[in-house]
């Protein structure tokens, strides 16, 4: 049976796989970076609010858990909004 042309796999070339390799430790960098600023940011929530931890996910983070979103997408719209300047 004759390989033909369409049968090939594509390789990427030496330069393009660190290219890749690049982009791939740019994005891990910067979802570590979104990471630690949702701790920081849920730090400064409970500080700001003299609240415990599980009266915060009772009444902050529950509701909007009900409501479908994900822990992520709950935890990131509470920073944000209570981190907005007036």
């Amino acid at each position: 049976m004759k390989t033909t042309e369409k049968d090939k796999a594509f390789w990427p070339s030496a330069p393009q796989i660190e290219k890749l390799r690049e982009e791939l430790r740019r994005r891990i960098a910067r979802e570590e970076l979104e990471s630690l600023w949702r701790l920081e940011a849920l730090d400064r929530i409970f500080t700001d609010l003299q609240m415990e931890p599980a009266t915060f996910q009772r009444l902050w983070v529950q509701p909007l858990l009900d409501a479908g979103l994900s822990l992520e997408v709950a935890i990131a719209g509470i920073a944000q909004s209570h981190f907005q300047p007036n």
